[in-house]
């Protein structure tokens, strides 16, 4: 099975996930939401969504193995994929349309293939590295942008980090005349900068499966991404840095040192 083949069977598989959840979303009584966090939720769809990608790839490609936000990694291989199937929950719960469904692939050394639907927005964005990253089909090229005359940056919170923190960011981007936005969805943040609504995007502490796809559309559409190396970041949530490379000295107002790649 080629490279393209991969990619094309994803791109299914997050429309497919995507398509349940939204038919989910319109039968309430079958959501059942439950607290993982003061401020994090699980539904029954966003179960459902997981359960759906892991028998859809197990399908397509037996040898690999799914690490999903729900369920954890279903076996020890070099290659796997993975899976946000609803990133947005409590945006997905109250019927807004800043949620996706986030699948990528990891080939054992780096992360080659990546993902995101958002199918209230209409919006699927996917890449293979070494390839031009797609916009609903679209190449995009973040290089050939012109800088925006008003810069945007969009910031994630989570309570793994200090308010303070997040509230100190916002001082400092208001400070050097620039906006700020927050979506709760890491997902539609690199959607956001593949679209060019906004410049770039930061969270203090994220999890793998919020970024992995992000990640592989950042750097097929040729902008920069910082985050801890990527065998740490499979491991525990890490701080990230996504933008389109036209806000200089940016790294240096929202974050410490980081690897950039």
């Amino acid at each position: 099975m080629s490279s393209d083949d991969r990619l094309s069977i994803a791109i299914r598989i997050a429309t497919a996930a995507g398509d349940l959840a939204k038919n989910l979303r319109r039968q309430p009584g079958k959501l059942q939401a439950e607290a993982k966090g003061r401020l994090d939720f699980v539904t029954q769809a966003d179960l459902a969504s997981e359960a759906l990608i892991r028998s859809l790839i197990a399908e397509a490609f037996p040898k690999d193995g799914v690490l999903g936000e729900e369920d954890g990694l279903d076996r020890d291989t070099d290659g796997f994929w993975i899976v946000d199937p609803i990133d947005g929950t409590t945006n997905y719960l109250r019927g807004m349309p800043n949620w996706a469904v986030s699948i990528a692939y990891f080939d054992g050394a780096a992360l080659t293939h990546g993902v995101i639907h958002a199918p209230d927005l209409g919006i699927t964005a996917a890449a293979e590295l070494g390839k031009p990253a797609l916009l609903n089909g679209g190449e995009v090229d973040l290089t050939a942008a012109e800088p925006a005359a008003a810069p945007i940056v969009t910031l994630g919170y989570s309570e793994r980090t200090a308010l303070q923190d997040y509230l100190t960011r916002i001082s400092r981007l208001t400070e050097a005349g620039i906006e700020h936005r927050r979506q709760g969805a890491a997902t539609l943040e690199f959607i956001g900068i593949l679209a060019g609504w906004v410049d770039a995007y930061h969270e203090e502490s994220l999890n793998i499966w919020d970024a992995a796809a992000g990640i592989v559309l950042i750097k097929a559409a040729k902008g920069r991404v910082a985050h801890r190396p990527i065998c740490d970041f499979l491991q525990t949530p890490s701080e990230i840095l996504a933008e389109n490379g036209h806000l200089q000295g940016l790294e240096t107002l929202l974050t410490g040192p980081a690897d950039r790649s």
